[in-house]
């Protein structure tokens, strides 16, 4: 929510507001998903907003993403993740 209140320069916005209907364009999605990988660190197409063009839903897919590229990662690599946050 905080990431569409800045990028559309509005707030109030809750989770099931759609991002187009609040002013939202292919420009601010594009933005939005720059803001998502670099807050997540997981990259989201930008068809992803489109389909699924509330926070909810949104919420949802990006879900789906994280979890998928923990399945891709090896058992060496989670361990290095781990050591490094500890």
């Amino acid at each position: 929510v905080a990431i569409w209140q800045e990028l559309l320069g509005i707030g109030g916005i809750g989770i099931h507001d759609n991002f187009f209907e609040l002013g939202g364009h292919s420009l601010l999605a594009t933005q939005n998903g720059s803001r998502l990988r670099d807050t997540f660190g997981v990259s989201v197409p930008l068809r992803t907003l489109f389909d699924h063009p509330t926070v909810a839903e949104l919420a949802e897919a990006l879900e789906e993403l994280l979890a998928a590229e923990l399945d891709d990662i090896s058992d060496e690599e989670a361990e290095r993740l781990l050591e490094q946050d500890a």
